[in-house]
């Protein structure tokens, strides 16, 4: 049965992770009874990680985190994290000098969902000495460090020479998993690039975004492949992502993922067993009624990078390649060229593509040299090429950003959500109405009438989650929060201005 939408994990991860902490299993705790907490408070297996993130380098527990945020907007997940060694620490027997693992655990308040539990390698390490105050004192108390790491993957880094015969983009990113311990996840895609896939001598790494680029499907298809948090390799047919079917359920989980296990008789009732079972539609909203809840948005942006892209990308692209076995052709005629504009739906209105309208910014071809074609390729590796690259970039123009209090763990890179904005009935009339117009004044029941909310019919609507980023900052009102960045191909036409 086609699973369509949905991005199912067909591959396990076997990634193996380290062991952040035990807890005490014995059945004579040390612990005096006078400091046991009682059986109406959360465990610290209910605390830990639930309200700020439980991390580890070289084994030891970092505790005076600043800032941390996970990075999932590129191909494979990094970290920035910031903290403040109020004891010397890390100045000297726990700097990660030969050990450059970092071990990262946010909790979710429900068994139904996986929390965030990532090993990273430290790529970088800065550190910041304390104002001098005058007083005598180690300069290495107090430093701030600033720490940046890249999820861990083993072996991924290392150089290979190794082929995959006579089998699709797909199955040769499954066998790679496989060798590696990733899992694999897609959606519904049927790839027709069946080749001899070849690493002469690249990185793992490098290999698999080498068929990121020449995954090809058809002409109405392009990928987006990246590593995920949970060790899955994402391949994604995005534009069946992109068109409109039905909501996804969900479960249903507090902002605060401590609310979902809040104590430890409901932890161990039926009442807690059935509560997480309910479920819900999966999306995002400003609904005022779901604010507390998971999905509610507490703040959103529009972001456009539309004029560098078109300035760099154009707004079509005209590729040339030297097919060198087309038999029976000049010279001359073995030079082949095509050009493509980016992918419509045919089912949306025309108006809603990002279309610029100056002629000069539509017209525009950003013409490039892409290879010889010997033969030894599947026979769209040029297209595939321009296919992938050219819609990736099309979805980058215009984005929504949302932001969501603590970690939202039902929405993910690669999915597609309903977003639902509401507006106030007066906000809604000030958007359609010509501020030239003389207005009446309002009876009491229109100004009731003018409070009430309506759907904002330019940004409510399906957008694909094309990247995240999970926050801590010990300043924020919530401590935890999601940043959200979601894309779309059709947004509605801009007001026209005579």
């Amino acid at each position: 049965m086609s699973f369509g939408q949905i991005v199912k994990g067909t591959l396990l991860p076997k990634v193996p992770l380290k062991t952040l902490f035990e807890e005490d299993t014995s059945i004579d705790s040390t612990t005096p009874a006078a400091y046991k907490e009682p059986n109406y408070l959360p465990d610290s297996s209910q605390k830990i990680g639930s309200k700020e993130p439980y991390i580890k380098i070289g084994g030891q527990q970092v505790k005076s985190v600043e800032t941390m945020t996970i990075d999932e907007t590129g191909f494979i997940p990094t970290i920035t994290l910031t903290f403040i060694d109020n004891f010397g620490e890390f100045a000297g027997d726990y700097f990660p000098k030969t050990n450059l693992i970092m071990n990262v655990y946010l909790k979710v308040g429900t068994e139904k969902l996986k929390p965030i539990r990532c090993d990273f390698m430290i790529t970088g390490v800065k550190s910041v000495q304390p104002k001098y105050t005058g007083e005598k004192t180690s300069m290495v108390v107090g430093t701030t460090y600033i720490v940046k790491g890249e999820l861990y993957v083993p072996n991924i880094y290392s150089n290979v020479s190794k082929s995959y015969s006579n089998v699709n983009s797909k199955d040769a990113l499954k066998r790679i998993c496989t060798d590696l311990g990733l899992g694999f996840a897609e959606n519904d895609n049927a790839p027709n690039d069946k080749m001899t896939w070849i690493n002469t001598n690249m990185s793992t790494l490098q290999f698999i975004q080498m068929i990121a680029t020449h995954a090809y499907q058809d002409d109405d298809s392009f990928f987006m492949l990246f590593i995920d948090k949970y060790y899955y390799l994402n391949y994604i047919e995005v534009n069946r992502q992109l068109k409109t079917e039905s909501a996804q359920e969900t479960f249903i989980t507090s902002a605060d993922s401590l609310m979902n296990s809040i104590n430890q008789k409901v932890k161990n009732s039926g009442d807690k067993a059935q509560l997480e079972e309910v479920t819900m539609v999966n999306y995002l909203t400003t609904e005022i009624e779901y604010k507390g809840k998971s999905n509610y948005i507490v703040g959103l942006n529009l972001v456009s990078e539309q004029g560098a892209i078109l300035k760099r990308e154009g707004y079509k692209k005209r590729i040339f390649y030297y097919d060198h076995l087309k038999s029976g052709a000049k010279p001359i005629e073995k030079f082949k060229d095509f050009f493509m504009s980016p992918l419509k739906s045919i089912d949306r209105s025309q108006d809603q593509y990002l279309v610029p309208i100056e002629k000069s910014l539509a017209e525009n071809e950003i013409k490039k040299w892409m290879s010889i074609d010997y033969g030894n390729t599947h026979t769209e590796w040029n297209a595939a090429r321009l296919l992938n690259s050219h819609n990736l970039k099309e979805l980058e123009k215009i984005k929504l950003k949302v932001t969501l209090d603590d970690i939202n763990f039902q929405v993910i890179k690669g999915f597609t959500v309903p977003i639902l904005i509401s507006v106030q009935q007066a906000e809604l009339l000030l958007k359609v109405s010509d501020p030239t117009d003389t207005q009446k004044s309002k009876s009491p029941d229109e100004e009731s009438a003018l409070t009430r909310q309506s759907v904002d019919g330019q940004l409510s609507g399906y957008y694909y989650v094309s990247g995240a980023k999970y926050h801590y900052d010990r300043l924020h009102r919530n401590g935890l929060y999601t940043e959200l960045f979601l894309a779309r191909r059709e947004w509605a036409p801009s007001k026209k201005i005579d």
